[in-house]
């Protein structure tokens, strides 16, 4: 399991610019349309983490046979990173929830 996780967050690692850039970029296209509201935020979410995927799939697929050899199938991999990365995004889009309503 300490393996598992491991794993899973050097994978998020290099994913987290590629999505991030792709989050701001769908959510300035399709979110600043329809309003701040969560669905469009989470919409966005998943939008830009498929981007990310997607570029990181086309431009560094050797990296692949380093997850395989370690036992872990790249679906299961991209699971744990979107889960990791819509907790991460539930927290911020939270504390920044709260936040606004209090100030």
């Amino acid at each position: 399991m300490k393996r598992l996780v491991t794993l899973t967050l050097q994978f998020y690692c290099t994913l987290v610019v590629y999505n991030i850039t792709f989050t701001l970029l769908c959510f300035l296209l399709v979110g600043g349309s329809t309003g701040n509201n969560i669905i469009s935020l989470y919409f966005s979410k998943l939008i830009g983490f498929a981007g990310a995927v997607s570029l990181h799939y086309h431009s560094s697929a050797k990296t692949y046979f380093y997850y395989r050899n370690a036992g872990l199938s790249i679906r299961r991999l991209y699971g744990y990173a979107y889960l990791i990365d819509l907790a991460v995004f539930t927290v911020i889009t939270l504390i920044l929830s709260i936040c606004r309503h209090l100030f």
